[in-house]
């Protein structure tokens, strides 16, 4: 099966992509009054944080970091506070956007590229754009992890950006960050506890083929005075400890052996009470914050696989037959999002799939048709649907309750990919029969 392969650089390389002109009439001609954008540009994750006291939060980035709370002030197992266009507050504590000086031709500040989060904190992968005369582009270099808690604010993580550091050191200049790889990512589960977050420094597979198989692909990585240069490793705010890493080359890792880690791993799923690493974008389980999961579900190319957990020992059996598969998506998929009788597979360039589930168990067959109002016209081509997010997976798609996130993006210009700048953001859906919010996919 194809695997799909994002280095930082090449992700950031794409981040001009939005949705189609046909969606806005449709949605016109259908009486759904489009929201002005609130949070636009190239959103790559929302990621759940949990205060000490419970009370939980949604992060996001485009760019500049932004959060809400979901869960109400009464009840905080309700996670359906703040359902409402122009909710969102810029975290002004978050390391300091990008800004340009044009007299010194120097970018400054902190491009926030990716989001995770563990059971204690947020974590910021950002960077800083400089600008190459010789070839007339913006390169972002620079590369630094940051971590956030209630109790200590943002904190710059020190030992992951020695490495980080390190590592740029040892990449061709020439090649403009297109030899890099780095992935920040997070199991992103309802239950607190079962929230963690890791990066992979280096590792990867060459996605051109003038690109270099020896310093930062394939299997021959080092530590070089004392520091390790690739690896996954395991977060823990400013007391992470590197000695937690996987050596690419052998695949060991410190304490969570057997989990499937690897030179090309993009995410982390939460069940069995073990971390599952795969080497694919899209993945999730049916985990709600009440209930254990019994499904895994994972992207490879254009198919969603599932795996029954009570069947599932070690990572050796994701490799194995799976229980079941849907087909039907028309392009590789890049994000997915699980609510209680369905699944939402984002896809690269053919806007978004719908795959309904019983009791966890997917369908056959995904499918352009969906029951929230004119999602099939908002997640269309040519979008490139980057990121997918349900706030409570226990509650149906159209449950009363129900709030879910897509982040659209386009590639090339309007005129090429028939396309609309103005649709490029986050979009939402919110279904609140108490407080009377729109029933239909809106700019959020």
């Amino acid at each position: 099966m194809k695997k799909i392969f994002l280095s930082i650089s090449i992700a950031a390389a794409v981040f001009g992509f939005s949705g189609c002109y046909d969606a806005i009439f449709y949605n016109i001609r259908n009486e759904v009054p489009l929201e002005d954008g609130v949070i636009n540009g190239y959103t790559n994750s929302i990621v759940r944080y949990q205060e000490p006291d419970e009370t939980e939060f949604l992060y996001l980035q485009n760019g500049n970091v932004y959060y809400k709370q979901i869960s109400e002030d009464d009840d905080k197992t309700k996670l359906t506070k703040n359902q409402d266009h122009d909710k969102w507050t810029k975290d002004s504590s978050a390391p300091e956007g990008i800004s340009y000086s044009y007299f010194d031709q120097e970018f400054s500040g902190t491009y926030s590229c990716k989001l995770a989060s563990d059971s204690n904190y947020v974590y910021l992968l950002g960077a800083t754009p400089e600008y190459d005369e010789s070839s007339s582009r913006n390169i972002l270099k620079n590369f630094k992890l940051y971590c956030y808690s209630k109790a200590n604010g943002w904190k710059s993580v020190e030992q992951i950006n020695t490495i980080l550091k390190q590592y740029e050191s040892t990449l061709d200049d020439d090649k403009y960050m297109m030899d890099s790889s780095i992935q920040l990512f997070c199991t992103n589960a309802p239950q607190n506890e079962h929230r963690k977050a890791y990066i992979r420094i280096g590792g990867g597979s060459p996605y051109y083929s003038w690109m270099s198989d020896k310093q930062t692909y394939g299997s021959d990585f080092t530590v070089k005075d004392g520091v390790m240069n690739c690896g996954i490793i395991e977060l823990n705010g400013t007391d992470t400890d590197i000695a937690n890493v996987v050596l690419l080359g052998d695949g060991k890792i410190g304490t969570l052996e057997k989990t499937g880690a690897g030179k090309d791993t993009t995410s982390a799923v939460y069940a069995n009470n073990t971390v599952y690493f795969l080497d694919y974008l899209a993945s999730s389980t049916n985990e709600t914050k009440n209930k254990e999961a019994d499904y895994i579900y994972l992207g490879n190319g254009t198919t969603l696989y599932w795996f029954e957990t009570a069947s599932v020992s070690s990572v050796k059996a994701l490799d194995a037959e799976p229980v079941g598969k849907s087909t039907g998506c028309a392009a590789d998929i890049l994000s997915m999002c699980v609510t209680n009788d369905s699944i939402i597979l984002g896809t690269y360039k053919e806007g978004a799939y719908h795959v309904k589930t019983d009791s966890g168990k997917p369908e056959t067959e995904a499918s352009t048709s969906f029951p929230t109002k004119n999602a099939n016209s908002v997640m269309c081509k040519p979008y490139i649907v980057r990121m997918l997010f349900c706030t409570d997976p226990s509650l149906g798609e159209t449950a009363d309750g129900s709030a879910l996130y897509s982040a659209l993006q386009f590639q090339y210009t309007e005129t090429s990919a028939g396309a609309s700048y103005k649709n490029v953001g986050l979009w939402s859906y919110y279904n609140s029969k108490e407080n009377g919010h729109r029933n239909n996919w809106n700019k959020e």
